[in-house]
């Protein structure tokens, strides 16, 4: 973090700002030669309300080759920033379970990141059933496509936009599974090579994506079964009192509402 610590040298300086961290593949293990710094300035609200726009969001660009974004800097105030601990998004959460807090001399930004990482018993708990059920209703879906397909090839967009749909619920589950909010999709796999044994699950689940068929639909709920089972999970032993509490109580249906769809 030396050349990060020196990029915002420059706001260190500020009085209006409150404090300064950086998320993103920069603060991961996987970083490469093209990860840039996200770094993320609050500054006061008052500050904020007067500065221009060009000023909010600035991005250093590297020519390269590749031609890519060096490192940006977002400006929040500080007011969003604290609002952000009850946003049902997870961006918002995610990415600050590994944030490096690089300027923070009043000691502001600690305890808000803190519980921005944190993830609710109540709500990692209702997230699994919930994604679960996405799971099977999704590759549910691919079956019954896959029959109609021996009459018409028109479900094959269906077939694809399912296949992403129940692969990305799956990989939302095990993360929640093993106490972690679900990361940006674009670095799922290598999130995924982080948490003990879920690599197992990987090649069914790139299977699925490839080609979504019958048989590969099999292996991944044969995989994902045998997966939460070794990790001491009970919860999908009945799936219809599962569906019941998704469709007809108040918890389910607020779940569904906050954090799926149907």
């Amino acid at each position: 973090m030396e050349r990060a610590r020196e990029l915002i040298g420059p706001y260190t300086k500020r009085d209006d700002v409150v404090g300064i961290y950086v998320v993103g593949s920069s603060t991961r293990p996987y970083r490469d030669k093209l990860s840039d710094y996200d770094f993320e300035v609050i500054v006061t609200d008052k500050a904020y309300a007067m500065l221009p726009d060009d000023e909010k969001h600035v991005f250093v660009i590297d020519d390269g080759p590749p031609r890519r974004v060096d490192h940006e800097f977002y400006l929040r105030p500080l007011a969003e920033f604290e609002g952000l601990i009850s946003s049902t998004h997870d961006l918002f959460h995610g990415p600050y379970q590994h944030a490096e807090i690089l300027h923070d001399p009043e000691g502001l930004l600690a305890d808000i990141v803190e519980r921005l990482a944190a993830l609710p018993e109540d709500v990692r708990s209702a997230r699994m059933i919930l994604h679960y059920l996405e799971v099977i209703e999704a590759v549910g879906r691919i079956r019954k496509l896959r029959h109609r397909q021996q009459e018409s090839d028109e479900s094959e967009l269906g077939i694809r936009l399912l296949a992403g749909e129940a692969v990305r619920a799956l990989a939302k589950l095990i993360f929640l599974q093993r106490g972690s909010w679900p990361p940006v999709r674009h670095w799922t796999q290598q999130e995924l090579s982080l948490v003990d044994g879920a690599d197992r699950l990987d090649p069914a689940m790139v299977a699925v994506l490839r080609d979504p068929t019958t048989e590969s639909c099999d292996l991944l709920m044969k995989g994902l079964h045998a997966w939460l089972s070794d990790a001491g999970e009970t919860f999908h032993s009945d799936v219809n009192e599962l569906f019941h509490w998704a469709f007809l109580t108040e918890d389910g249906k607020r779940a569904f509402e906050i954090w799926g769809g149907r």
